[in-house]
């Protein structure tokens, strides 16, 4: 039963999280609504920043809710939300429906990850396996749907998902409690240096990642020229072996926390390096590439972790800065590394991803050496 309980909860932020994928069909949203590619890009990536700022808000405001509940009407809206989209040729509408979802996207992620929490802690890296995998796997599917059918069969991937994934819920998910605790308090419990470094690590790791990651699409046609069904099936295997990753960094952190959240941005920056090196030979970029993939996969564990570990008395908040953090710095990072590419030579983000690894490690090692029983 745990395990079915394990996999719904994945499965739920699988789904939940495919929707930032619409990032990788801007240019079939410019063509299905007829704005410029500006625009659509605004339609894409506004989900992401209306998550991040509901991040810091809801997830504390609706924890008091009852979390089998609250995570059915939130699949439900969502899956009503993306069927509606369907049929709106109207931008603006559209636009609407699009940030509904985003808005309750914290709340019912920070509840998944608060219950598998409670339940079987040591499994938290499956259920966060859904997030990535939504996001990273979930975006080679979306691309390839919207290339080869439209843009209304995106949509038509998202509702059903999140259909699916009301199903699971209603059938595998038990009750369960919310925390009554007052939001004010559980803020309170994340005033500390130990919260605060924690958040400055996630902060600088995700950037790093975000400056490269959000443009190897671009990078692999300008750069290795991999173009048409090669870019899709490197994409969709870069989606699978994330999912390895994402198990791998799981076994890490249980083996030795420590030096696991230690060794990622020293591990990353050394795969950057591998990456700008092979840029020219595409057998080998695209072996450095999986292995930047395994790398990437890990990111959303190592980070919810390390978040979550420094504010164990407030689950919920400690989730919703988790997700705050990644997606401000997935935002950060994407604009940092589209500035390299507009200004520079476009290998340069493999160097901007780098630096940030970097200056990521002193907070790990503060964190350690200050507060070493927190882990």
């Amino acid at each position: 039963m745990v395990k079915k309980i394990i996999w719904s909860l994945s499965l739920v932020c699988f789904a939940m999280s495919t929707m930032l994928s619409l990032v990788g069909i801007i240019s079939r949203i410019q063509i299905y609504f007829h704005v410029s590619f500006t625009v659509a890009s605004i339609f894409a990536s506004i989900f992401a920043g209306v998550l991040g700022v509901s991040s810091l808000i809801t997830p504390a405001l609706f924890s008091r809710f009852e979390k089998k509940k609250i995570i059915m009407i939130i699949l439900f809206v969502t899956a009503l939300c993306n069927l509606i989209e369907m049929f709106i040729t109207n931008y603006f509408v559209g636009l609407i429906f699009r940030v509904i979802p985003a808005i309750l996207y914290p709340i019912a992620i920070s509840a998944a990850l608060t219950i598998i929490g409670k339940i079987d802690p040591d499994n938290t890296n499956k259920v966060v396996l859904g997030i990535s995998a939504g996001s990273i796997l979930g975006l080679s599917i979306t691309t390839y749907l919207g290339f080869n059918f439209g843009y209304q069969w995106t949509m038509l991937w998202f509702c059903l998902i999140n259909s699916i994934a009301l199903i699971a819920t209603i059938l595998f998910i038990p009750n369960f409690e919310g925390n009554k605790e007052p939001v004010i308090v559980q803020i309170g419990h994340a005033k500390s240096k130990l919260f605060l470094y924690s958040i400055i690590y996630v902060l600088f790791m995700i950037i790093g990642i975000s400056i490269t990651y959000n443009h190897i699409p671009t990078y692999l046609s300008r750069v290795t020229e991999i173009n048409g069904e090669m870019l899709f099936f490197t994409l969709f295997l870069m989606g699978l072996i994330s999912i390895i990753g994402t198990s791998l960094s799981g076994y890490a952190i249980k083996r030795d926390a420590k030096k696991a959240v230690f060794f990622y941005p020293v591990g990353f920056a050394i795969v950057m390096f591998i990456l700008n090196l092979f840029v020219e030979i595409p057998f080998y970029e695209f072996l450095a590439l999986m292995l930047f993939s395994i790398f990437d996969g890990s990111a959303y564990t190592v980070s919810q972790y390390w978040v979550t570990s420094s504010v164990r008395q407030s689950p919920e908040f400690a989730n919703g800065i988790f997700l705050l953090m990644c997606n401000l710095a997935i935002f950060i990072g994407t604009v940092i590394g589209g500035i390299i590419i507009d200004n520079t030579y476009i290998n340069y983000i493999f160097i901007g991803s780098i630096i940030m690894m970097v200056l990521a490690i002193p907070f790990v090692l503060i964190r350690i050496k200050t507060y070493p029983n927190a882990v």
